[in-house]
């Protein structure tokens, strides 16, 4: 276990989910306990406990970085290497993305409408 000592919640990776997945309410939630069902207050679980679907998910909820991966080398007893692979939440990133999105202002001005009258104008030309 990493050395944050924050637990991820029900209700905080369902907000992350939602966020950064843009899914409704009821799947990040769907998601959400299924993902917390194998963590439950660790933050990180050996990957053979995975069934297929469920492991596909996870790779999924790594490439939008709400958890990721790493392994171990362990020596077996007959000399033979054996690669041992473990899930994380990424807490820090769950944490950032759970929080409130900004909204987008509407008193953000835009090219065009920053620029002077004047310049919406052309010069008369001089008869000669």
């Amino acid at each position: 276990m990493s050395q944050e000592s924050t637990v991820i919640s029900f209700d905080l990776l369902s907000q992350a989910i939602m966020n950064k997945m843009g899914v409704t309410e009821d799947i990040s939630d769907e998601i959400a306990l299924r993902v917390l069902n194998y963590f439950g207050y660790d933050e990180e679980i050996i990957d053979n406990v995975l069934d297929q679907d469920d492991r596909r998910m996870f790779y999924f909820l790594q490439d939008v970085e709400l958890l990721s991966t790493h392994w171990e080398e362990v020596v077996l007893p007959n000399g033979r290497m054996w690669r041992v692979f473990y899930w994380s939440l990424n807490v820090s990133k769950i944490l950032e993305y759970a929080r409130p999105q900004i909204e987008e202002t509407a008193t953000e001005i835009g090219l065009y409408d920053s620029l002077p009258e004047d310049v919406w104008s052309r010069p008369t030309a001089h008869a000669v």
